[in-house]
């Protein structure tokens, strides 16, 4: 008895359409249809079996390597493209992770989704980004989006929605990592990676106070991790002895750091040092603190948080926390992988704190 998947000839009579074949991915204005891998057994004289093996990369295979790059070299002159809707059919999967983020337009983000991407690209995942513009409509929106299996794996970082919101779209359809502000109790179907943020902005405050600063502001929006920053900015101040402030903004762009501090700059504005709970809200605050004549740092020391790439370019460059959004999203993406490839499949979920760094300049 034959094996199936060793290579058998074609019958004569078939490979006489192996010229018509050709002819026909060769004159673009006849190929109506995609080739398909029939068109290359056909070509080839080999089997649709052994074509398959040969194209869809599995192991082990029996084609020997002759017959292989055969096949390959045929494909590539025909113009072979694989139909991936097909396999995902086949196979219950769509080869594909999501990034969901709050504001691609934030520099924060990017770096996240170019780590991410990095990990994917190279496990032969494609990638797709969803902005929620951090609102509670467009983060259930997303989780609609995804409960329609778009995706096999997904990056999150919400502002609003809470854990049996995320369980009841995702459980048992999805692999999700979701970026956190703080450590969450372990979640049985999310692993969730975090800095610890209350801790970062508690020690960024603390540097501002053994710099001398007894009157310190925060500029913060309380919404995703602007209620952690603010944490931490209590527990520095009020260890200290000092009276902490709090300047609120609309959200976490420039344009609302710009505000906030316009709008505090018109009453009784007695601070020597804002901590801005962004760099975005930071860069507004300086530029706003230039224009009414105030100095930076020797009339208001300013700092910020995440390190974007434009605070080190700031006039003065800008003192800021550092967390590294590449490394963050690329370490995310490879859990999601492992969850969906092996070994980590079935595993409850876990989490993983990752460090950050204090990044002293001139602004402060």
């Amino acid at each position: 008895m034959k094996n199936s998947t060793s290579p058998q000839q074609v019958p004569p009579a078939e490979t006489s359409h192996l010229s018509a074949a050709v002819n026909k991915a060769e004159a673009p204005a006849e190929a109506l249809r995609r080739p398909t891998q029939r068109d290359i057994a056909v070509a080839t004289g080999m089997s649709q079996t052994a074509v398959s093996l040969v194209l869809n990369r599995v192991e082990p295979c029996t084609v020997s390597a002759e017959v292989r790059e055969r096949i390959l070299q045929t494909a590539q002159q025909l113009g072979y493209v694989p139909n991936r809707v097909a396999r995902n059919l086949k196979s219950a999967r769509t080869r594909t992770l999501a990034c969901i983020v709050p504001d691609i337009t934030n520099p924060t983000y990017p770096a996240l989704v170019r780590g991410f991407q990095s990990a994917a690209d190279a496990a032969g995942y494609d990638t797709m980004i969803f902005d929620t513009d951090g609102t509670p409509e467009r983060e259930r929106r997303a989780l609609q989006w995804l409960a329609q299996g778009h995706v096999d794996g997904v990056l999150a970082v919400f502002f609003h929605l809470d854990e049996a919101e995320l369980l009841t779209a995702v459980r048992g359809r999805v692999a999700m990592v979701q970026v956190e502000s703080q450590a969450y109790r372990p979640s049985p179907y999310i692993d969730k990676v975090y800095i610890d943020n209350a801790a970062a902005a508690q020690a960024m405050t603390q540097v501002l106070i053994d710099k001398g600063h007894q009157r310190i502001a925060m500029l913060s929006c309380p919404i995703g991790p602007g209620a952690e920053r603010q944490r931490g900015f209590h527990a520095a101040m009020q260890k200290a002895g000092l009276a902490p402030h709090i300047i609120a903004a609309d959200d976490f762009t420039q344009a609302a750091g710009a505000r906030a501090m316009a709008a505090e700059l018109a009453g009784d504005f007695r601070y020597s040092a804002v901590f801005a709970a962004n760099d975005l809200l930071a860069i507004g605050t300086m530029a706003t603190l230039r224009a009414a004549g105030r100095r930076v740092p020797d009339d208001v020391a300013v700092a910020g948080f995440d390190d974007i790439p434009s605070a080190q370019l700031l006039q003065p460059a800008l003192t800021t926390v550092r967390r590294s959004e590449q490394a963050m999203g690329h370490f995310a993406a490879e859990l999601l992988i492992a969850r969906l490839d092996g070994p980590d499949t079935g595993r409850p979920g876990r989490g993983f704190e990752l460090p950050f760094q204090l990044v002293l300049r001139d602004s402060a």
